[in-house]
């Protein structure tokens, strides 16, 4: 297993980096490293309006105007890096991609610590029904408590895109294996652990027959 939680190896930033500012409250990081088994080819270039998958998450992300935004890219960075190459967001290559969904939040939550945010949204590459306005109401409840976690809550559930304050940064770094931050959100107290209803947030695109719904509607 590799441990890039201290010294960020496996990591490499390319593309602008014009909307990322030291002082910027919140990183929006976009999560689009993994290698979609499940799905069978690559999420992030599912074609939706028009668009690859990867590019529409960017794009949400970056009009909602929430913070500064980069995203995770690792299986099939190349060809994601290019569906994006002209927006304004900082790329961030994660060489580990493969060891699975924590290694992708390290790399955001050591992204967040370099630049000095106060908090850190993560975003899935196959949440496609968000919208920015989604992400604004996130940023709003947030702002009320920020140093609470802020997360979706579609139903009964809860999940991404989710809010950690930096007090949680640390603990993200300490995710390994094929697990998301579901672990860090159960470890704070439930006061301090803001639900937020967002009922988009409750699709997501793994299986086959998803897709084939989705591309039935589109």
């Amino acid at each position: 297993m590799v441990d890039d939680s201290r010294d960020f190896a496996g990591s490499t930033s390319i593309g602008p980096s014009a909307n990322v500012a030291s002082k910027c409250q919140v990183l929006l990081t976009v999560l689009a490293a993994g290698a979609s088994r499940r799905l069978g080819q690559p999420k992030q270039l599912v074609m939706l309006g028009g668009e690859p998958l990867v590019r529409r998450q960017c794009r949400v992300a970056i009009e909602s105007q929430t913070g500064s935004v980069s995203v995770i890219l690792g299986c099939h960075a190349n060809e994601c890096a290019a569906a994006i190459a002209d927006l304004s967001i900082a790329q961030i290559i994660n060489q580990f991609w493969s060891e699975g969904l924590s290694s992708s939040i390290r790399h955001a939550a050591h992204a967040a610590i370099d630049k000095h945010v106060n908090g850190l949204l993560l975003l899935h590459v196959d949440q496609y029904r968000l919208t920015a306005a989604d992400l604004q109401t996130l940023y709003a409840a947030w702002k009320e408590s920020p140093e609470s976690v802020c997360v979706a809550m579609y139903g009964d559930a809860i999940g991404p895109p989710v809010i950690f304050p930096r007090h949680c940064f640390e603990k993200l770094l300490e995710l390994h294996g094929d697990v998301g931050a579901r672990r860090v959100i159960a470890s704070i107290p439930a006061h301090a652990v803001l639900r937020v209803n967002i009922p988009n947030a409750i699709h997501d695109l793994d299986e086959p027959s998803q897709l084939a719904a989705l591309l039935q509607v589109e």
